[in-house]
């Protein structure tokens, strides 16, 4: 049970230059004391805090009324509820009610939108890229989903929505994982007592890594010297720029000609947009020459297509260059990492220069390698 105590105060100790003062509310949950501001201040005279009434005298006196009282209402309305559900209050939840941030809080897609646009500053903008397309693959599916459907059933139900659509294993595991985060912060808030998907379990697939080796992308640089369509010679262009520096399609597209250095060691430094992190990546030669003359600062340095007609050119490419991969633009950073590793040796600079946080991460790099060293012994027993 919470205890609970709200009034309606005027501070006094600040008078703007009109002489009035703020009007807070202020409340005292469970034995910690806050002041909110009701975004109302009147003269001292035209309050009166035993009846926490405002003096018809006052002007807007009617709307300041309706205004203080709405706030009382609400903190007590919050509280009740959740006095009867049998949960102690979340202050912050309490603040985003009583601000008139609200939302259905029966539904969960209603939840999660909410909570994106609250805490956005608080993600990487990657993170929130994935849980808006994930919104809005479960709005597709249903435009409401009370918390009380959540439940094994429903799961079933959606994962072979996302398979009948085409997701692949690991896209499908991508969306489980996000639901689990969000109804982990609806427990946190109160807003349900536990995980309606504890005993589901979606197991990601282990990938096979598409990259390219040292060979297939000297044919690709060859092909670049050589003929190709304007559409398509500028896709590869920003595409082997990727092989030589392990950016991701988003930062390609993101990247001015603000965030490369060119001089005696030459770099490109920028702030990566998956993870927010700085990386310093020093440019070779060949990285060089594919730059566009500069330009203004904040011009983009490729001026990519987007994403799936960049995709769609690269099969072309690679038909051309009698590459018989399926390669997407993301293969880009695995080549980089792939030939950097292999080349270096150093996993901890590999890991630097791609923006992990974790070498573990770049791990799966070194798996690579060790796989290609017994495929090259294995020739000896053939």
């Amino acid at each position: 049970m919470n205890t609970s105590h709200f009034r309606i105060i005027q501070r006094t100790e600040t008078i703007r230059k009109d002489g009035t003062s703020s009007l807070y509310l202020y409340a005292n949950i469970n034995g910690v004391k806050k002041y909110f501001t009701t975004g109302k201040a009147i003269l001292t005279k035209h309050w009166n805090s035993k009846t926490q009434k405002v003096s018809a005298n006052c002007n807007n006196y009617t709307d300041i009324q309706d205004s203080i009282d709405l706030f009382l209402g609400r903190a007590k309305e919050f509280t009740a509820i959740a006095n009867i559900e049998k949960r102690t209050i979340d202050l912050d939840a309490f603040e985003r009610m009583l601000r008139g941030d609200v939302y259905d809080q029966a539904d969960f897609i209603a939840f999660m939108e909410h909570d994106i646009k609250n805490n956005c500053s608080k993600y990487e903008k990657g993170t929130i890229a994935n849980y808006k397309v994930q919104v809005s693959k479960l709005k597709f599916f249903r435009s409401k989903l009370p918390f009380v459907q959540l439940n094994p059933f429903f799961w079933r139900e959606y994962e072979s929505h996302l398979i009948g659509i085409g997701n692949n294993p690991n896209t499908v595991h991508k969306a489980f994982r996000t639901l689990k985060v969000f109804i982990h912060r609806a427990i946190e808030q109160g807003i349900i007592q536990a995980n309606p998907f504890l005993k589901v379990r979606v197991e990601r697939k282990e990938g096979k890594m598409q990259y390219l080796t040292r060979e297939e992308l000297h044919k690709l640089e060859k092909i670049y010297s050589g003929f190709l369509t304007k559409e398509l010679k500028k896709t590869l262009r920003y595409f082997l720029f990727a092989c030589y520096t392990g950016l991701r399609y988003s930062d390609i597209k993101e990247l001015k000609h603000n965030h490369i250095f060119l001089g005696e060691h030459s770099y490109v430094e920028k702030e990566m947009f998956k993870t927010s992190r700085k990386v310093n990546i020093p440019l070779i030669d060949q990285a060089k020459k594919l730059i566009p003359e500069k330009a203004l600062p904040q011009v983009p340095v490729f001026n990519a297509y987007c994403n799936q007609v960049t995709n769609r050119h690269l099969k072309s490419i690679m038909k051309l260059a009698g590459i018989n991969k399926p390669i997407s633009f993301h293969c880009a950073r695995h080549t980089f990492a792939t030939i950097t590793l292999g080349l270096s040796g150093d996993i901890a600079v590999v890991s630097k220069m791609l923006g992990h946080a974790k070498i573990e991460t770049t791990q799966i790099y070194a798996k690579v390698q060790d796989e290609q060293k017994r495929k090259a012994m294995g020739m000896w027993n053939s």
